[in-house]
């Protein structure tokens, strides 16, 4: 006996001993196993995609318990949005704020096309928390190599011209003036059926050309990029209403969501809804807040007609949609066709 009881107490030390390992092991791997993500956005912390990403960045931590954590920051630290899609497609990045550009399939064109709606309801019920136009884009994403989780409005586009020119106040335009138009041949066919002459140029040029007069206007221009950016430059800006930009918000590499547990993607989800509908609080009046900018800064705003507004859909619809149907083919414009108000 007196040999057998110290053995006892070895054999109960070495299952305490162990016990103690395999709980320090799992709580080991919990703690590996949480995800920290530094995203970055290319607007101020005022602006609402920045709000949009931390509402997110709150939604996932709380919801995954602080499995996965998500740290904003400003001022587009990372790089430019349209390569931070593509890193994300690539599997190069994980998660962060992006905008899904014909870079990364020539189907997402789309982002900008013109013509699915032309109120601020149409536009909730489209693009907002649940929207169908997230769906499409998410369709591409399958092959594309992306989920975009949420979506964040810009704004209804509009029409900047310069100071030194003479506006329009109807579309299509009596005028050929010159306007910059993205690089996209589908905008590029609306601008020309709106009467303008389309002049495609990059993003970065554009503040010059329309202070030396190279070109007359600037297409495709949100309320609040008229007001923050190009407003000293301005004479008036036409609230056209010809497309609706809500192409940023919060996107992961679809790989990467396809192995996380299920419970894991439902969070991500949720979290991506919760931001989606966070960030359209209020979207009509916000939007109307920069067109009361624009104004307080003595830029001429131009608002049309509900008939007017609904002239221009089908004519955007009638110049733009077949070119559009060439360049991302049948199944996505049939999508489009069918969600479109």
């Amino acid at each position: 006996m007196s040999i057998d009881t110290p053995i006892k107490r070895v054999n109960g030390f070495s299952k305490a001993v162990m016990a103690l390992a395999f709980t320090g092991m799992s709580y080991s791997a919990s703690v590996s196993a949480a995800q920290t993500f530094q995203i970055g956005t290319v607007f101020g912390k005022d602006h609402v995609t920045t709000k949009m990403a931390e509402k997110f960045a709150e939604a996932i931590e709380e919801k995954t318990e602080g499995e996965i954590k998500v740290k904003p920051r400003i001022g587009s630290p990372f790089g430019d949005v349209y390569q931070i899609g593509k890193q994300i497609a690539n599997g190069q990045r994980k998660l962060d704020v992006v905008s899904m550009s014909s870079d990364v399939d020539k189907r997402l064109g789309i982002g900008y096309m013109g013509g699915l709606i032309s109120n601020h309801e149409q536009a909730r019920e489209l693009y907002g928390p649940g929207g169908k136009f997230l769906e499409v884009i998410n369709h591409i994403g399958e092959t594309a190599g992306f989920k975009m989780l949420s979506w964040s409005p810009t704004g209804f586009g509009g029409i900047i011209f310069r100071k030194e020119s003479t506006s329009t106040e109807t579309l299509p335009s009596d005028t050929r003036y010159k306007v910059r138009v993205a690089p996209y041949k589908g905008m590029i066919a609306r601008f020309e059926a709106l009467g303008f002459s389309a002049v495609p140029m990059p993003y970065s040029e554009t503040y010059t050309a329309l202070q030396t007069g190279t070109i007359d206007a600037k297409g495709a221009s949100p309320a609040e990029e008229a007001a923050l950016e190009f407003a000293d430059i301005a004479y008036s800006y036409l609230y056209s209403r010809d497309y609706f930009e809500g192409i940023i918000g919060v996107g992961v590499n679809l790989d990467w969501f396809n192995e996380q547990p299920e419970e894991i993607q439902d969070a991500l989800i949720e979290a991506g809804y919760e931001a989606t509908e966070f960030a359209w609080t209020d979207a009509e009046a916000r939007e109307e807040s920069f067109l009361e900018m624009l104004e307080d800064k003595g830029v001429k705003v131009i608002r049309l007609s509900d008939e007017e507004y609904d002239e221009i859909k089908k004519i955007s619809r009638e110049a733009e949609w077949p070119v559009l149907r060439e360049t991302v083919g049948d199944e996505i414009m049939d999508m489009l066709e069918e969600i479109a108000f």
